[in-house]
């Protein structure tokens, strides 16, 4: 009686051990395509930064045109008359 006892618990443990092997097992395939993914995917590639525009030249003012010298004046003109 006491043999049968060790061979069901000798059974169990080698089916828990090959159940535990093949668990690591199959997760170690899953990493390694994970990996495998990670590494040749284009959407993991290493990309250049953008060309960066160059920077615009600085405002410099230069005055009112002559046509927005003249509506000025003309508003101004008007505001004087309506007063």
């Amino acid at each position: 009686m006491a043999w049968e006892f060790y061979a069901v618990w000798v059974v169990a443990a080698f089916a828990l051990i090959l159940f535990l092997l093949s668990e690591h097992r199959r997760r170690s395939a899953f990493m390694a395509e994970r990996a495998r993914h990670f590494a040749t995917a284009p959407a993991f590639r290493h990309r250049s930064p953008a060309p960066q525009a160059s920077p615009r030249p600085s405002y410099t003012p230069t005055g009112l045109s002559a046509s927005d010298r003249m509506f000025l004046e003309a508003i101004a003109k008007n505001a004087k008359h309506n007063d």
